[in-house]
């Protein structure tokens, strides 16, 4: 169970970095709430795993949309890898 919860979050925060890509205005209060979740995901399953690696990677983009432009591929790599590793978690 707390795997597809974990999934959904993954599947939210894919869909916030390709929304952020197109440059739309989101609260900073949202982008941090996400970017707490995948770093606390990332680090507690960082040992087991190397996709844990992934949430790491989309905070790390998430936290420099707030003060810099990140170029679009950024996004569209992390929300990709973050879609299809929540995917999986909510299918399996």
């Amino acid at each position: 169970m707390l795997i597809k919860i974990l999934g959904v979050f993954d599947i939210l925060s894919s869909i916030l970095l390709f929304v952020l890509s197109f440059s739309v205005a989101i609260p900073k209060a949202i982008i941090l709430f996400f970017v707490v979740i995948l770093l606390l995901k990332g680090a507690f399953i960082l040992t087991k795993s190397i996709a844990s690696a992934f949430d790491i990677f989309a905070a790390i983009i998430l936290i420099l949309t707030i003060y810099f432009a990140i170029p679009r591929p950024l996004f569209f790599i992390a929300g990709i890898l973050l879609l299809q590793k929540g995917f999986l978690s909510v299918v399996a």
